[in-house]
């Protein structure tokens, strides 16, 4: 153990060096200016860019209308990901006696989905529909890799179903847009318990109108008795998809924890870190302490964003968004569930970090004092996330008669009440096809 001090030293370099600041990032974004955030990603891109950043660009790149560029960066992500299962065999090693920063970073489920929503717009918005459908076939074989995992929660997955079963249905593919409407459906209710997102309720309008359309008669009156009745599409309009996404996830942060060792503890049994986690928050005398064992752990909150909803009015048309994603949700809940892990291998990781120590003050003071030290500096929380997906994304779908349009939006608070509004000029609505748009607010 004292021959890996160096090892540990040389380690802290390499994970305290840093990168982008997200703050530079996040003010061009804030300020409207998507281009300048992307050029600075661009100049601070590392030697190998890793999931994170790669994320970061992606996004950055489809806000700047850099759709290829964003595509580019998403793949290249996705493919590190699909090998990091079988790769990186010396850092997720390294991971153990340092920090968990060493550990190969896979993205989590929802961030993995989510890249492909960006990539299925990424396709609409230069006229590529196939390749949207292609991003939806490849995120439904990604929905059917996770769902073989035990007690898979199904986060990320009706949003992902419901915008195929919408693609799907925009270039007149049926019996694609039924199945994915039926998942959406059968996948928001899986998960709706912990991410609080019902099921949407234009689900169930799509569900009857495309059994009515497939002559599906069956399905088309028990649908019809579970939903009621599809509203009518007026003649001569076309149809406009707002996805509007507010706010920032919450990013996570570093936690402080403190677990008393006791002068009677046998620290080599193996089953002592059990021990030590339900010792979290305890107090003990002074008399009974032979150590006080610190660690650093990722934590994260809610951090909901002023607007929480969005109302959509062109000219005599009103239509309020539905909340399709609660991304914040997703990723508590995601930690949590990942937390009791974390904090186990966390602990093993300070325990040989101890005993490290231990030995080397044994040797000499002087050695305990270095073996100590370069325990607490490689002890480092893992913060790694996709820190510019939005908060919420909710939906707004509406007939709208042929031309050109400007789409007034008010802002909603979490109570309903008006915050902000916008005007955009020029949306192009085309008789019997349907429009996408995509609008992000920071507050």
């Amino acid at each position: 153990m004292i021959k890996t001090l160096p090892f540990l030293l040389i380690v802290f370099f390499m994970i305290g060096c840093g990168g982008y600041k997200f703050q530079e990032v996040g003010i061009a974004l804030e300020t409207g200016k998507p281009e300048d955030a992307y050029t600075y990603l661009q100049e601070h891109t590392p030697k190998n860019p890793d999931i994170p950043f790669l994320f970061e660009l992606g996004l950055v790149a489809h806000y700047a209308d850099r759709f290829s560029e964003s595509s580019t960066a998403f793949d290249r992500a996705g493919d590190i990901a699909e090998d990091r299962y079988t790769k990186e065999i010396s850092k997720e090693i390294g991971s153990l006696v340092t920090s968990d920063k060493l550990r190969p970073y896979s993205g989590t489920q929802y961030e993995r989905l989510l890249s492909h929503y960006y990539r299925a717009l990424n396709y609409v918005y230069q006229g590529q529909l196939d390749g949207a459908l292609v991003e939806c076939r490849r995120a439904t074989g990604l929905i059917n890799y996770f769902k073989d995992e035990k007690d898979y929660d199904f986060f990320g997955t009706g949003f992902l179903a419901y915008l195929s079963g919408v693609l799907f249905e925009a270039v007149g593919e049926w019996n694609d847009a039924l199945i994915s409407y039926k998942q959406a459906a059968e996948y928001y209710k899986n998960a709706s318990e912990k991410t609080g997102v019902q099921t949407p309720k234009d689900i169930g309008n799509a569900l009857v109108r495309l059994t009515r359309r497939l002559g599906f008669t069956d399905d088309f009156e028990r649908y019809q008795r579970q939903y009621g009745e599809s509203p009518p599409r007026p003649k001569n309009t076309g149809e406009l998809i707002l996805f509007y996404e507010s706010g920032y996830v919450p990013s996570k942060g570093e936690e402080a924890l403190t677990f008393p060792i006791l002068k009677k503890d046998d620290v080599e049994d193996e089953k002592f870190v059990p021990t030590l986690i339900g010792r979290e928050g305890m107090i003990f005398e002074d008399i009974e302490l032979e150590y006080l064992l610190r660690v650093a752990i990722p934590a994260i909150d809610s951090y909901r964003p002023r607007f929480s909803g969005i109302e959509v009015v062109i000219g005599d048309v009103k239509a309020r968004g539905m909340l399709v994603e609660d991304v914040e949700n997703i990723a508590i809940e995601t930690f949590n569930a990942q937390r009791p892990i974390i904090l186990l291998r966390t602990l093993g990781r300070a325990l040989l970090k101890y005993l490290a120590y231990r030995e080397a003050n044994k040797q000499h003071e002087a050695l305990g004092i270095l073996a100590n030290l370069a325990g607490v500096v490689t002890e480092q929380a893992d913060t790694r996330s996709w820190q510019t997906l939005p908060n919420q994304i909710f939906m707004v779908r509406m007939s709208l008669p042929a031309g050109t349009h400007t789409l007034k939006f008010s802002f909603l608070d979490a109570n309903g009440q008006v915050r902000g509004s916008q005007s955009v000029p020029g949306i192009k609505i085309d008789a019997n096809r349907i429009t996408f748009l995509n609008h992000r607010t920071y507050e």
